[in-house]
């Protein structure tokens, strides 16, 4: 307050005082204190507030936030969010079997045919379509249906309310109203009637799995068929055709989260086209592999090879999903509230820009299910602490492991990007590269493939010594992977999410990318966050 009010002073003229000089007094009694406490907060609650840090030796996550200053205003107290505290466990005894499937004749062969049905020539046709051919949907929607015990608690729970409602009715109601009373129970029963009808889809809808406009899908009866009998319940329909209808999926179906539901299509078709497939000759194998291979033989020993370097990543990925469960599990992780709320930003806005790629927008997606924003990020919450959790503990890792990431490290990925993207734009590709935001964005993406293939390492019992090792700077993290942070970029602000090692994380009833037939639930972690926050006092 004495320094507020000499500054006061030295700006203003109080009479029989040079100018900073005024007593604390003088300068209360002229402007208030009310003033002068606003001054000192404006002007010196920076100053003060480092200053308490220092004293305190806090290093804070973000900002503080003031809390409380007293009536003299010669203490003010701030609530601190702490940087998030990492001790590992012992993560080099981590350990998780390495399986890799077997590559049969079959699987070559099916995949050879998917190759070869790529290739089909589309014919578009009058007819209603049959089984084989390619539908182009002008709109089509799947959702997931509630169950009947929800159903069933909602419908008590209505009942209940009419109960109550009817209950506090005023019986005492003026006889020579009746007339006018019925006709406004009539406009209230018609209006009554066309809310329920508005939303008498969305009362019976859990989740929206799919919602898409000119989408195309092949009509199959196999085990590649969207959902088992999607395929037979669309066979017959021409274009401009409109059919909705219901599909029980198996208790054994891939996508748990759809196991033993029931889910409704509706679905409008604008085209049928049949495909036409071409035989298997060297030409086509040719064709298939742009000329790397000339014939069919060629063509079957590439896509085995493929196919066996696919099954090592499957198992990799399978590997080091298990093993990131078990670092996390061991290590002791303490963070405040507002990294969670920034990993939940950063959640909800990659869902929006899923989003946006089909047509939608976060605002539709809640006009559609009934939600707020802070619902949605309610439901990103476990996917937020599953990606801060490992973002830390791998972070920490790096630093365990020294597996740091140089000035040079960062150049020589600035340069094979650039190299790769050849041409005209490559230099000014590389101008962009260097860029102080694209350096941290490649720093972090190096050190989290540097950490998982560490982890990797250690989990398939392989005991690497500690430092960078080459192969481990092409290792490809799995996608629920948050990018780490370099411990000497790292700041009183969370790292950098890494854009192209996050897909958008949907909440539990948002739709899935057309694009993919994956329904995969995303796993939920069961780790809460500690509201780690700490309390710095500053004398005036």
């Amino acid at each position: 307050m004495a320094r507020a009010a000499r500054e006061i002073a030295k700006k203003g003229r109080i009479p029989g005082f040079r100018p900073g000089k005024a007593p604390l007094s003088v300068v209360m009694n002229l402007y208030g204190r009310e003033y002068v406490l606003s001054e000192a907060l404006d002007s010196l609650g920076n100053d003060i507030y480092r200053e308490a840090l220092e004293q305190a030796e806090i290093e804070p996550y973000a900002p503080g936030t003031l809390e409380n200053v007293d009536q003299e205003g010669r203490t003010m107290t701030f609530v601190v969010p702490l940087r998030p505290t990492v001790e590992l466990g012992d993560y080099r005894e981590i350990r998780v079997e390495h399986e890799v499937e077997e590559v049969t004749d079959q699987m070559v062969e099916d995949a050879l045919e998917n190759l070869r049905e790529e290739q089909a020539e589309l014919e578009p046709v009058e007819r209603a379509a049959e089984m084989g051919d390619r539908v182009t949907f002008d709109h089509i929607e799947i959702v997931v249906l509630k169950d009947e015990d929800d159903d069933a608690d909602v419908e008590d729970d209505e009942e209940d309310e009419v109960e109550d409602e009817e209950g506090s009715e005023d019986d005492d109601a003026d006889e020579d109203n009746d007339a006018d009373d019925g006709a406004d129970e009539d406009d209230a029963d018609d209006e009554h009637n066309e809310h329920d009808h508005s939303h008498e889809e969305d009362d019976d809808v859990e989740r929206v799995v799919l919602h898409q406009h000119g989408w195309d899908r092949v009509l199959r009866e196999d085990e590649r068929d969207l959902f088992p009998g999607f395929s037979a319940q669309l066979v017959g329909l021409s274009a401009g055709d409109e059919k909705t209808f219901t599909l029980e999926i198996p208790e054994d179906f891939d996508a748990t989260e759809l196991q033993g539901r029931t889910i409704c299509v509706d679905a409008v078709v604008e085209q049928v086209r049949s495909r036409v497939l071409s035989d298997w000759t060297d030409e086509l194998a040719a064709t298939i592999s742009n000329g790397e291979q000339e014939t069919i033989e060629e063509l079957k020993v590439s896509m085995r090879e493929q196919l066996e370097e696919a099954a090592r990543n499957v198992a990799d990925q399978k590997t080091l999903e298990e093993a990131l469960g078990k670092l996390v599990a061991g290590t002791t992780i303490h963070y405040p509230e507002d990294l969670l709320q920034d990993y939940l930003s950063d959640l909800v806005a990659e869902f929006d820009r899923s989003l946006r790629q089909q047509g939608l927008t976060l605002q539709d997606f809640m006009k559609i299910t009934g939600q707020d924003e802070e619902m949605v990020r309610e439901q990103f919450r476990p996917r937020a602490i599953e990606r801060a959790e490992r973002a830390l503990a791998l972070g920490r890792l790096v630093e365990e492991e020294d597996l740091d990431i140089s000035d040079a490290d960062i150049e020589a990925e600035v340069d094979a990007m650039s190299e790769a993207l050849g041409g005209d734009q490559a230099g000014q590709f590389k101008q962009f590269l260097m860029s102080d935001q694209s350096r941290i964005n490649i720093a972090n993406r190096l050190a989290t493939n540097r950490a998982t293939g560490r982890l990797l390492a250690i989990a398939r019992g392989e005991n690497p010594p500690k430092g960078p090792m080459p192969q481990e700077d092409v290792q490809t993290a799995p996608a629920e992977v948050a990018a780490v942070e370099t411990p000497e970029d790292a700041s009183a602000t969370k790292g950098q999410l890494e854009d192209d090692a996050q897909p958008a994380d949907a909440p539990a009833n948002a739709p899935v990318d057309a694009e993919t037939d994956e329904l995969d639930a995303p796993a939920e972690a069961d780790a809460q966050p500690d509201g780690l926050t700490d309390t710095a006092s500053a004398d005036e």
